[in-house]
């Protein structure tokens, strides 16, 4: 029998809640987490890092 990922299930503007996927690990969905999370921080290390090789290659 497969496990099934939890939904994320924040509010969402309209007053729902979010049916995407959560993160594995998390409560929450990539989108609902916040840059304070450990998913969000990585992420954000990760764009900085590619932002900082492209500008090193446009030189």
């Amino acid at each position: 029998m497969a496990v099934a990922q939890p939904r994320c299930g924040a509010r969402t503007k309209v007053g729902g809640r979010c049916r995407r996927l959560a993160v594995s690990g998390t409560s929450r969905c990539s989108l609902h987490q916040g840059p304070w999370s450990a998913y969000g921080a990585e992420q954000e290390k990760i764009r900085q890092a590619k932002a900082k090789m492209k500008k090193l290659r446009n030189r």
